[in-house]
């Protein structure tokens, strides 16, 4: 049976927990500086291009139902995206899928080469 106030319910939820994990990785995410500046800068790239959120969605309400305060979990939920992350930069390069563009932008390889990537 379709619900559409539990639809809604959920993807409002979604959408809120998404805002959070992305304000998390923004502050979390180190800045691009020094030597490692074209490294961490396609880390950003990569990472704070936006995307559905689900794994720290699922992580987080799993907490949730054991009565685990947001604030608590939200730097590993942080970490599961960065991990999902990298699964897609790494599937993207040249010597796997060589994809060109990931949630609307060029690939990191493309946006900055594979050995960045």
């Amino acid at each position: 049976m379709n619900q559409p106030g539990t639809q809604h319910a959920l993807a409002a939820e979604l959408e809120r927990i998404g805002r959070s994990i992305d304000a998390a990785l923004e502050r979390l995410l180190p800045q691009p500086l020094g030597l490692q500046a074209r490294v961490t800068e396609a880390m950003r790239y990569a990472v704070l291009a936006g995307g559905k959120r689900l794994r720290p969605f699922l992580l987080m309400q799993s907490a949730g139902l054991f009565g685990v305060a947001p604030e608590r979990v939200l730097r590993g939920a942080a970490a599961i995206e960065c991990v999902h992350t990298y699964s897609l930069v790494h599937d993207d390069l040249p010597c796997m899928d060589d994809d060109d563009l990931r949630r609307g932008r060029k690939t990191v390889h493309v946006e900055y080469d594979a050995m960045t990537a």
